[in-house]
């Protein structure tokens, strides 16, 4: 993976859950085309088009970064509320802590069947289970320490292990969360899908220290469990403490005691036996053992001081290492890609094309002309031509169809359906030629990007000197708005007289027009 700019992990995972459901949706069925044009306008309030297109061949100007992070903020809350397998998913590839409850559950439980071993009333000093948790600690503390003189990635070849119970655990995890979305959303689910497996690839390096701090905290909590276990059948039962052993004497037991619990005695004071002789008396064999309440109390600081103090501090460390990573994961090179196609350019010229407008039972004047003329120039570049069509009369709904058929062909390149604000959206007419295109667009992938233009022009010059003017207007632009983008399909609401002599023209207008327009390409 190139080493390029960084992003936060949350950011990261927002945009690469959109990026996947787009490239796997390219009949705007998942996500409507009306809405990543919206979106797109939304990021671009407040941002300098002309600063976007700045960046290096391996990298997005940071301008164009925050509008691709605000833009897939908006798609995807709003893909979380239409199907929340989405919010479910795109938690499940960074959940590594998903089961740390039941793992943490089984570690104490581990550790409390380890105390009940010898199945007696008594405590073997010097044997198992004490002894063999302690062992097994300090085996993976050289191991780590060997990793660590080595200089061995965590990411890399570090953690081979982590790595293919991570995969396993992600693909598993993933699988059952998409088999529901499979059944009603085919698309939803290949994108779902692409997202978990790129993410999982781009996030390793957080989610391995995530694991790895898992697995710290699981040792510290065998520990707990084995001393809880202790002191649970204490309270109940008496227990009795000493050893036995084949191969070992009284003064090797006395050398492994004071290795074993030294530390633990100077803290709490109490005394281990200084001879062989008193040690010899602890055995079994000579005096039956003593009571076990000062050794489960030395048993539990032991752990305490060889087990749970390390294992939490390098939870802990693994901890930040994780958080420092998720604060800056690099972008994947195909995210540079995506995010120059999704921003189209924008700030720069779309270069010579056609942009073929189609008036819909309704026909603009020359002014009005002029102004969707300088509004398409604006938004697209000077180097487009307008291709004004005939008026598509109601029942007119095939014609519409035919020329959209023709786009195919290479005719055209933009698509415009211009609308009256001032007639009343009907779903037997308005809504069957939005229909019509929508249902196009799914057979016939290469039909061209389409906006409607809602020409507001007649409606202000009936309505100026109104005193409810502005609510009126208000409330028509909110009921067509909500009418078109019911069919998948970008809006814009302009007055196209007003634009003819407007100077400058408006360039939110044009940001509305280019964002919709590019949203589908």
């Amino acid at each position: 993976m190139l080493r390029l700019p960084s992003l936060r992990a949350r950011h990261l995972r927002t945009v690469l859950l959109v990026k996947a459901i787009e490239e796997h949706d390219p009949a705007g069925d998942v996500l409507p085309f009306a809405d990543r044009g919206n979106a797109t306008l939304t990021a671009l309030r407040g941002m300098s088009p002309s600063e976007i297109g700045r960046g290096s061949a391996t990298s997005l100007s940071k301008p164009a970064e925050t509008i691709l992070l605000r833009r897939a903020a908006e798609l995807a809350a709003g893909l979380s509320d239409r199907f929340p397998v989405v919010r479910r998913v795109a938690r499940s590839p960074g959940a590594v802590f998903g089961a740390a409850r039941a793992l943490l559950v089984l570690a104490i439980a581990g550790g409390a069947f380890l105390s009940m071993l010898d199945g007696s009333r008594r405590i073997d000093i010097v044997a198992f289970p004490l002894l063999g948790v302690i062992l097994w600690n300090l085996v993976a503390y050289v191991v780590l320490l060997l990793m660590m003189l080595r200089g061995r990635s965590l990411d890399g070849d570090g953690a081979p292990l982590l790595a293919r119970l991570y995969g396993r655990w992600v693909r598993w995890r993933t699988r059952a969360r998409l088999r529901s979305a499979a059944a009603f959303h085919a698309p939803l689910a290949r994108g779902l899908a692409a997202f978990a497996g790129e993410w999982a690839s781009v996030a390793q390096p957080q989610l391995l220290r995530r694991a790895r701090a898992l697995l710290h905290v699981c040792a510290a909590a065998v520990a707990a469990g084995l001393v809880a276990g202790l002191y649970v059948r204490g309270l109940v039962l008496r227990y009795e403490a000493g050893w036995e052993s084949t191969f070992l004497t009284a003064e090797q037991v006395r050398v492994v005691l004071k290795v074993l619990y030294g530390p633990a005695s100077a803290l709490s004071g109490i005394a281990l036996p200084s001879t062989a002789a008193e040690v010899q008396a602890l055995s079994w064999t000579a005096s039956g053992g003593v009571d076990a309440a000062p050794w489960i109390h030395l048993i539990a600081l032991t752990a305490v001081l060889y087990v749970a103090i390390p294992r939490t501090l390098l939870a802990l460390v693994a901890g930040v290492s994780s958080w420092l990573a998720g604060r800056a994961l690099p972008q994947p090179p195909a995210l540079i890609a995506y995010g120059r196609n999704v921003l189209g350019g924008i700030g720069a010229p779309a270069g010579e094309g056609i942009v073929r407008v189609t008036p819909y039972s309704y026909s603009p004047g020359r002014e009005a002309t002029v102004g969707l003329t300088r509004v398409l120039s604006t938004a697209l570049g000077g180097g487009v031509r307008l291709d004004l069509a005939e008026e598509v009369r109601y029942g007119g709904e095939e014609y519409f169809l035919h020329r959209l058929e023709e786009g195919l062909a290479g005719t055209t390149d933009f698509e415009v359906l211009a609308f009256n604000l001032g007639s009343t959206p009907e779903r037997e007419n308005h809504g069957e030629i939005l229909e019509i295109f929508r249902d196009a667009r799914r057979r016939l992938p290469g039909v061209s990007p389409l906006l409607v233009i809602l020409d507001e022009s007649t409606f202000v010059a009936r309505m100026r000197g109104d005193r409810s003017y502005e609510s009126r207007l208000e409330e028509r632009r909110t009921a067509w708005i909500e009418f078109v983008r019911r069919y998948g399909v970008g809006v814009c609401c302009i007055d196209l007289v007003r634009e003819a002599t407007a100077d400058p023209p408006d360039a939110e207008q044009a940001a509305c027009v280019r964002a919709t327009l590019l949203a589908q390409t």
